[in-house]
């Protein structure tokens, strides 16, 4: 049973990378809920922003091996390893994407259409969610480093009309000053272990894995300054 309206989860949180197996945090099973709670929930992990690293898709299997998730994976180097992309990620319960380059991504999305597949999803009540590039890839614009120095991207998907800056810690001035001037929308911001869910285009609430850790809405000024709001998340339980 898909979620029942259009789900994103923009995250700067999801697994436990110290651990061996990876550990899954929380917003796993907060997106599987959205989900409607299937008992063996499917899972793909779509790791394009590293290069399809195998050593990332080989530690997410391990992530969910003995329990009930259903893992899988979509590849796209150096050619797709399922035959129907749209078959495969229609579905899924939650298509989880990781981090890596949002620029290199948003890329070789464009030229598989994969793009047009993920709107589909979402409209279909698949549950999008991802960590770090895979939190900025689904909104407006963001801060990046896929060039190296910390710049601004302002061609992200636009499934959701805002700016979104990860890592927001060393990225708030640049991103506030970019608000400030104009260069990207009014938006939103995570500091590490922080997420927010949104449901169709509605921002409903943020979620946090640890303490301390919290969301923010960035919101433009008429005397050209920026504003800064602390959202304060619901800590989810492990």
């Amino acid at each position: 049973m898909p979620a029942d309206a259009p789900t994103i989860l923009a995250a700067s949180m999801g697994f436990n990378r110290a651990r061996d197996p990876w550990e899954p945090g929380p917003i796993f099973r907060f997106a599987f809920e959205l989900a409607g709670s299937p008992a063996h929930p499917k899972a793909c992990f779509v790791s394009t922003g590293t290069g399809d690293r195998q050593q990332s898709v080989d530690h997410f299997y391990a992530a969910f091996a003995d329990t009930d998730v259903r893992p899988s994976h979509l590849a796209l180097f150096d050619k797709p390893n399922v035959e129907d992309i749209r078959e495969h990620l229609l579905d899924q319960d939650v298509v989880w994407v990781d981090r890596g380059s949002l620029a290199n991504l948003l890329a070789v999305w464009r030229v598989h259409e994969l793009d047009r597949v993920m709107r589909e999803c979402w409209q279909a009540g698949v549950v999008l969610g991802g960590e770090s590039a895979g939190s900025l890839c689904w909104h407006s614009g963001g801060t990046t480093d896929s060039f190296g120095p910390v710049r601004c991207l302002d061609d992200g998907l636009r499934f959701l009309p805002y700016s979104n800056a990860v890592h927001y810690a060393d990225r708030r001035e640049l991103h506030l000053g970019l608000i400030a001037r104009g260069e990207l929308p009014d938006g939103y911001a995570t500091d590490a272990g922080a997420g927010l869910y949104f449901r169709d285009t509605e921002f409903i609430e943020a979620v946090a894995d640890r303490s301390g850790a919290k969301a923010y809405w960035l919101e433009r000024q008429p005397d050209g300054t920026a504003r800064e709001a602390v959202i304060e998340p619901r800590r989810l339980k492990r």
